[in-house]
């Protein structure tokens, strides 16, 4: 008699429940997501149909990255469920591939589970290959922030395979592709496909983050940045783990490598330093569309330049900084910009609004080429504006930073997707090179995030500092009326 104990966590256990074709866990280091993935295997092999000989066969792919990581935590992860005192059941054949055989009774008592497994390291050439023959039941891609995009196109041509016998009216039961993974960065296919293309059959789960950043004195726990940080006591599989697992990983680790391998934040390791670290995705992100308030005005921060952006930004009455549309261009002249994209996308969308477009500081410069500055090309345009109180760097950096310190202070809605990736890691201080000590740069990166994120800047000052008021609207010079009041222009 085969003894088995096992708990799923809260988000396995909704895992365990879903029966979509392709599942994915995003979750910090020591969650428990591998085990998981492992048990999904085994929980799809016991739904198997029972074959003639009363035997319900099945068999899955395990996927990862390189040969050492598959044999020394991949496979020693299958070793631990099924391997053991009481569970001896896995069978190891060390060939090219790696083979796996699971025998044992089934619950039912009447009949039994022969499941195969095949693992594949992604790094040898020779075992890619047999990608491309595979007849398999589902597949497990452990650490899948590591493999590349095709090779989940490719899985997806091989599963569904196993068993199958049409004359026998056997077909594979749920066959699934389950894939966990650490915190990615925003322009990595994972976070396209969580965050952006959400194509049906695909369920994305994002487990809690095992600690939360909190401020300086409330704890003992601080990184090599002098951060502090708390233990999230309702993190996935803390019950398991050491006491002070996560206090020793903390200890003397850099800043931005816990927000993604333990706080579980999209994220680059070392890219640069984001300009706003106080920026937690899991709270200041919904992927719930955020509708403006009806007899509140909008305020719209734009940047200018050859990359014009702008950010739609709202003033709660309860002091909330609801930032909830952008519109993010390149090679774009400011004037084509304003009656070809701006004009018509508040005509289309916010007409029954009033609003006050916030406009670069330096708007009132002339160009070279013609004479006209920014501030006379955005007037012609009939857009109603005013200049922005400053274009320090500081101020408009810690506007913002004012709004995300508070207590649900901002919100970010999901039509922000450059802002968003700015906020996660785009928007940072390049690192200098050559330094012995790590060191940054005193100004953002210019990019298409940078420009966007100064848009923000300017309607957030104008927020915090220019008092804008919820019950009616003011201008502060002829120059700012709109050309047509009822709709917004």
């Amino acid at each position: 008699m085969y003894t088995f104990q096992y708990s799923a966590n809260r988000t396995f256990s909704q895992v365990h429940l879903d029966l979509s074709r392709y599942l994915f866990i995003m979750g910090p280091v020591g969650s428990g997501k591998s085990s998981g993935c492992v048990l999904h295997c085994w929980l799809n092999a016991l739904k198997q149909p029972a074959q003639y000989d009363g035997v319900r066969r099945s068999k899955y792919a395990i996927l990862r990255a390189s040969y050492p990581e598959l044999k020394s935590t991949t496979i020693k992860t299958w070793s631990f469920w099924f391997k053991k005192p009481g569970m001896d059941v896995l069978e190891l054949v060390y060939d090219v591939p790696i083979r796996g055989l699971i025998r044992m009774p089934h619950p039912d008592g009447n009949s039994s589970i022969e499941m195969e497994l095949i693992f594949i390291a992604l790094d040898r050439p020779e075992e890619v290959s047999k990608l491309q023959s595979l007849e398999v039941t589902g597949a497990h891609v452990n650490e899948a922030h590591e493999v590349p995009e095709e090779v989940f196109q490719m899985l997806k041509t091989r599963f569904k395979r196993y068993p199958l016998d049409a004359q026998a009216g056997i077909r594979p039961i749920d066959p699934f592709i389950v894939m966990d993974y650490n915190g990615v960065p925003t322009d990595h296919w994972l976070y396209n496909l969580a965050e952006e293309t959400k194509p049906p059959k695909h369920s994305f789960y994002k487990q809690p983050p095992a600690v939360y950043k909190i401020d300086r004195g409330e704890s003992s726990i601080v990184d090599a940045e002098g951060n502090y940080y708390r233990l999230n006591p309702d993190a996935d599989n803390a019950e398991n783990l050491e006491p002070d697992y996560y206090e020793d990983m903390i200890y003397g680790s850099e800043a931005d490598w816990i927000s993604v391998m333990v706080m579980n934040n999209y994220g680059n390791l070392r890219a640069g330093k984001p300009v706003y670290p106080q920026y937690q995705d899991h709270i200041h992100y919904t992927d719930k569309d955020i509708k403006p308030m009806r007899g509140l005005p909008i305020i719209i921060g734009m940047d200018l330049g050859l990359t014009p952006a702008a950010a739609f930004a709202q003033l709660s009455p309860t002091g909330q900084l609801l930032v909830f549309d952008e519109i993010v261009a390149e090679d774009c002249s400011i004037l084509e910009f304003c009656t070809e994209k701006l004009k018509p996308h508040l005509f289309n969308n916010y007409r029954e609004y009033q609003y006050t477009v916030i406009l670069d500081p330096s708007c009132n410069t002339r160009s070279q080429n013609d004479a006209k500055s920014a501030m006379q090309i955005v007037k012609a345009s009939g857009l109603s504006f005013r200049a922005g109180k400053t274009n320090n760097q500081t101020k408009r950096r810690e506007a913002v930073v004012y709004f995300l310190k508070r207590l649900d202070g901002l919100k970010l809605g999901p039509k922000c997707v450059v802002l968003r990736k700015g906020f996660i890691s785009e928007y940072c201080y390049p690192r200098l090179l050559n330094q012995l000590k790590t060191r940054y740069k005193d100004s953002p990166e210019k990019n298409i995030f940078s420009h966007i994120h100064e848009g923000l800047q300017y309607a957030a000052l104008e927020c915090h500092e220019g008092k804008v008021s919820p019950k009616k609207r003011h201008y502060e010079s002829p120059d700012e009326t709109p050309a047509d009041e009822t709709a917004g222009y």
